[in-house]
């Protein structure tokens, strides 16, 4: 026998009703990776960028920390100086700085490019207890201010020689003495 099955107006409306909810649910999941991938992205850029820009510009100097031999050897010829402040141009994560003014109890400037570097400076210099003598910049090597320093400190790459040399000739003291790292 045939039996034909009919459904009654509300079944409809449940049935209708239920496929409408998957749809929204599935409009919604969209929704929810669209911009959780959009904010995943937007975040991988801001931390990223400030990495990246650096090897477009006319210099590139890569960030390289300091070991603890060259840590140790700067500290005794700044002792042996008597430097009574350092600045660091291109301070990177702040390490050089940091070593310093814990050893050497002098004031320390570093400048960096990168604004996460220098974040994660001033949180290491605050950690290691030393931030009432460090200071930390977002600021091109070439702006900043050495004047006033007894003690330069520096790593750059042979291409830059040339234009550190003239900031370094125009604005440090007679008695200030350069370290290259």
């Amino acid at each position: 026998p045939f039996i034909l099955a009919t459904s009654t107006s509300s079944e409809f409306q449940q049935q209708s009703s239920s496929s409408h909810q998957q749809q929204e649910q599935k409009s919604f999941d969209f929704a929810y990776l669209y911009y959780v991938g959009g904010a995943a992205l937007v975040t991988l850029h801001v931390l990223a960028i400030p990495f990246i820009i650096p090897g477009f510009r006319k210099f590139c100097l890569p960030y390289v920390a300091a070991n603890p031999t060259q840590l140790k050897l700067l500290t005794k010829h700044l002792r042996n100086n008597k430097a009574r402040n350092m600045v660091d141009l291109g301070s990177g994560d702040g390490i050089v700085c940091i070593h310093v003014a814990k050893e050497l109890g002098i004031p320390t400037v570093g400048y960096e490019l990168n604004p996460w570097l220098v974040l994660s400076s001033r949180i290491t210099a605050r950690y290691e207890g030393v931030s009432h003598l460090t200071a930390f910049y977002t600021k091109d090597l070439f702006k900043g201010d050495i004047r006033k320093t007894d003690a330069v400190c520096l790593f750059v790459v042979p291409s830059m020689m040339t234009a550190i040399e003239e900031k370094l000739t125009k604005e440090l003291k007679n008695t200030s003495k350069v370290y290259a790292v």
